[in-house]
C-alpha cells in the first residue's frame, strides 16, 4: 500500500543524498509539529510587498523544494520575477505585486500525482507561513500558459498549478499583531464548514467515541485551503480497525467524478489531518486510510 508519511526512511541511503539535503530533510522532520502553528495563521495572502524574494530566501526554498521533491516525487519549482504571469491579476487588484511563484509540477495524467502535489506543496506553504512568507494557491487567477513558459517540464509532466509566495505588503504590522489575533483572524477570514459537515457520514455518538487525535486532525482540515473554498473532502474514524478515512463528498463530484483539482485538494486535506493528528501516515487515494501512531 502507497503511503504519504513526511518522515520516510530508508530515501536517504538509497538515493545517496548529499549532507546539505539530508539536513534539509531532517528539518522538515523536526519542524513537523511546529506546522501546527501555521495551519493555525494561515491565510490567502494576496497584497506583497514591491520587494522581491532575495537570493538567500530563494536559497532556502530552493533547498526545501529539492527534499520535498525527492520525498514526494515531484518537480516543485521556484519561479522569479515573472509579473507578466499574473498581469491581469495585478491590473485588477485580485493581486498587488505578485510575480514570484511555486510551480506546482509533476506526472502527466495523474491522480496520484496532483494528491501527492497537494500534500508536499502545501508542506512548503505552510514552511514559508513559519518564516514569515506569505503564499496564495492559484488555479484561474493567472495566465497558465505563460506560468509554464518559465518552468521546467519534462515530456511526462505538467503544471498542475501554482502558488505565489512573497514578503506580504505591511508585513512587520502583521507579524506584530500577535500570534492570538492572527488565529482570531484565520478563523474568521472566510466561511467554513463545521465539524459535523465534514464528517457527515459519522452519527452524534460516534463523533463523540472518536479519538481525540481524529478531532485534532478534523480541526486542522477545516482551516484547509480548497479550490473554491469549497472543501470538498469528507472524513470519517472507524474505532472497530481505529483507523480514519479521506474521501471526496459525493455531493461535491461532478458528473466526470472526481476533478483534478480535488485530488489536490484531497493531498492538502490528508497533510492538515496529519499535522493536526500528531502523527501517522496516509494511504494515497480516494477513501485512503490514516492509521494513527
Amino acid at each position: 500500500m502507497k503511503t504519504a508519511n513526511v518522515c520516510i526512511r530508508g530515501r536517504s541511503s538509497r538515493h545517496g543524498m548529499r549532507n546539505a539535503r539530508k539536513s534539509t530533510i531532517m528539518g522538515i522532520m523536526t519542524e513537523h509539529t511546529q506546522l501546527i502553528d501555521a495551519i493555525d495563521i494561515r491565510t490567502a495572502v494576496r497584497q506583497y510587498d514591491a520587494e522581491p524574494i532575495d537570493d538567500d530566501q530563494a536559497r532556502q526554498l530552493t533547498m526545501l523544494l529539492d527534499a520535498v521533491n525527492l520525498l514526494g516525487d515531484l518537480h516543485l519549482q521556484l519561479i522569479r520575477g515573472f509579473g507578466d504571469v499574473f498581469a491581469e491579476a495585478n491590473d485588477e487588484a485580485h493581486f498587488t505585486n505578485a510575480r514570484d511563484y511555486l510551480a506546482v509540477v509533476g506526472p502527466k495524467q495523474s491522480n496520484e500525482g496532483r494528491e501527492r502535489a497537494g500534500f508536499y506543496a502545501e508542506r512548503v506553504a505552510l514552511t514559508a507561513t513559519l518564516r514569515g512568507w506569505g503564499t496564495c494557491w492559484v488555479a484561474g487567477s493567472w495566465n497558465a500558459r505563460q506560468a509554464a513558459r518559465h518552468c521546467d517540464i519534462r515530456a511526462n509532466e505538467e503544471l498542475y498549478l501554482g502558488i505565489v509566495v512573497g514578503r506580504p505588503r505591511d508585513q512587520q504590522s502583521y507579524m506584530a499583531s500577535g500570534f492570538d489575533n492572527l488565529t482570531t483572524f484565520q478563523t474568521a477570514h472566510r466561511p467554513s464548514k463545521t465539524y459535523e459537515q465534514v464528517t457527515a457520514g459519522m452519527d452524534d455518538e460516534s463523533r463523540q467515541a472518536a479519538p481525540e487525535w481524529f478531532r485534532h486532525g478534523v480541526e486542522a482540515v477545516l482551516k484547509a485551503p480548497s479550490a473554491m473554498n469549497r472543501q470538498p473532502v469528507e472524513l470519517s474514524y472507524n474505532a472497530e480497525d481505529d483507523v480514519a478515512t479521506a474521501f471526496i463528498d459525493e455531493r461535491c463530484r461532478t458528473d466526470g467524478g472526481i476533478s483534478p483539482l480535488q485530488y489536490v485538494d484531497l493531498g492538502i486535506a490528508k497533510l492538515h489531518f496529519q499535522i493536526g493528528a500528531g502523527s501517522g501516515t496516509w494511504a494515497w487515494g480516494d477513501g485512503g486510510l490514516f492509521l494513527h501512531r
